[in-house]
């Protein structure tokens, strides 16, 4: 595909909005990607659910996946490989388990667990994308908040009763019941669980961006810790503990992060040789609301293990899998669900993936403190949401979002601008201009323009 083509292709969205400047298209795409993950719409056409985030998607994977894959984007990594070998042995398994007849099924599954990673990748290239980006989310939050409120209180999800008239939308399900004497949140997504981890995403990002005022810091931690409580799911509120507990091992320690993965791997091992139970049994049985809950999950890794073990290469695909009659159908563990349907290989890419993702983003040499916190709360959020996963599964708007996250962090090791040469002198902050604003337009910057102008000619290129 030529590179006329791809980018002809991801503007026409824009343009049909009356957006043409090339470089106001990412500008244009991060807003509407957002207002398509708040919009719990879908019509069936053609036997396929769709709703506005999936129709995005459709029409954004080639181009973006294009311009990934063409270095157009920074430097094509493992970890972009990886995700395509992920998206491609998922495609493949559900030919092979389930036939050329569900080529369609298997297409929207790929676009749906993959194509968020390659609009984070595509559209935040830098630090002032990524703060933008998590704007965007502290204005979704604000906006859910009176809407959260009231279902908290009535149980009613009010967007979906203005909306369901006209759409297909959300309804409230029976694994959802009330605790506490309030209603569990869904907002605007599928389960109350894929709310609060929409919201627990916010939590270290907008402590690190702050730089260092304390009452927006801690205001903005809470706001985002309160909206993820109204989701009364243990595992949310698990992803929130952890994100708590690292900022302060960061604070104390000054980010000895070596340091805690050998304690943490030391105390999986002593644990785990003194108890009968696994440290994950522990945890597992400490933190859910619900202790019947809690042995739900170890009976549903139990035996969703020895269902991925029977169907080690290509999983059993959207077939039911086999359980005792009194457990439920729901898998809760993400990383259980994914060796389950697609095989032990999808699940081993992603997981190598994200390892890399992590190992990359630690070594690279960033320029600027505020850089550097940044990445720090990307980080800490998604070393949070990638252990949380272990004890739910996500799907959807959430699950879109969450690979939206991963890409989103790819310019800390791939973005020239950010990395620190041995001659540069440290600056706080430049800008991370939008991809498509190169070769057509002078970058624009919201404080300092790049500090010589042989890192302008970098920035071009």
């Amino acid at each position: 595909m030529s590179s006329t083509t791809d980018t002809n292709l991801t503007r026409r969205v824009a343009e049909a909005m009356g957006v043409r400047d090339g470089a106001a298209v990412a500008s244009f795409l991060m807003p509407l990607y957002f207002i398509c993950t708040l919009l719990p719409i879908s019509l069936t056409i053609a036997g396929q659910s769709l709703s506005p985030l999936r129709v995005l998607l459709l029409v954004l994977f080639i181009p973006f996946a294009a311009r990934i894959l063409q270095g157009k984007v920074g430097r094509v990594t493992p970890v972009d490989l990886l995700m395509a070998a992920h998206a491609a042995w998922i495609f493949l398994a559900l030919i092979v388990v389930h036939g050329t007849s569900r080529i369609p099924y298997a297409g929207i599954t790929v676009v749906e667990l993959v194509g968020g990673y390659l609009l984070g990748r595509v559209l935040v290239r830098g630090v002032d994308d990524y703060r933008r980006m998590i704007r965007f989310l502290l204005n979704s939050l604000i906006f859910l908040l009176p809407f959260a409120l009231i279902e908290l209180i009535t149980g009613t999800i009010v967007i979906a009763e203005i909306v369901g008239n006209v759409f297909e939308t959300i309804s409230r399900g029976r694994s959802a019941y009330g605790r506490m004497g309030l209603e569990r949140v869904y907002a605007v997504f599928a389960h109350p669980i894929l709310y609060g981890l929409f919201c627990s995403l916010a939590i270290a990002n907008l402590y690190y961006m702050a730089r260092g005022k304390g009452f927006l810091r801690f205001t903005g931690m809470l706001f985002a810790t309160f909206m993820t409580f109204m989701s009364l799911s243990s595992a949310p509120l698990l992803a929130c503990m952890l994100q708590f507990m690292l900022i302060a091992w960061d604070k104390i320690t000054k980010g000895k992060w070596k340091l805690l993965i050998i304690l943490s791997i030391t105390f999986y091992v002593v644990i785990d040789s003194l108890s009968n139970r696994t440290p994950v049994t522990i945890l597992i049985e400490t933190l859910t609301f619900n202790a019947s809950t809690g042995w739900t999950r170890i009976a549903i890794f139990e035996y969703g293990m020895r269902n991925a073990m029977a169907n080690p290469l290509f999983g059993i695909g959207f077939n039911d899998w086999v359980r005792p009659f009194w457990l439920t159908s729901s898998v809760d563990n993400f990383w259980l669900f994914t060796a389950m349907s697609y095989g032990f290989p999808a699940v081993i890419f992603l997981i190598i993936a994200m390892l890399i993702h992590f190992a990359a983003s630690m070594r690279a040499q960033l320029k600027g403190d505020d850089r550097l916190r940044i990445r720090t709360g990307h980080l800490i959020t998604l070393a949070a949401i990638c252990f949380t996963l272990a004890t739910v599964h996500m799907w959807g708007a959430a699950a879109v979002f969450v690979m939206f996250y991963i890409g989103s962090g790819a310019w800390i090791y791939t973005s020239e601008s950010a990395l620190r040469d041995a001659d540069d002198e440290p600056i706080e902050e430049d800008s991370g201009s939008s991809t498509y604003a190169r070769g057509q337009a002078e970058p624009r910057y919201t404080r300092f323009a790049p500090s010589n102008k042989r890192q302008d000619r970098r920035e071009r290129r």
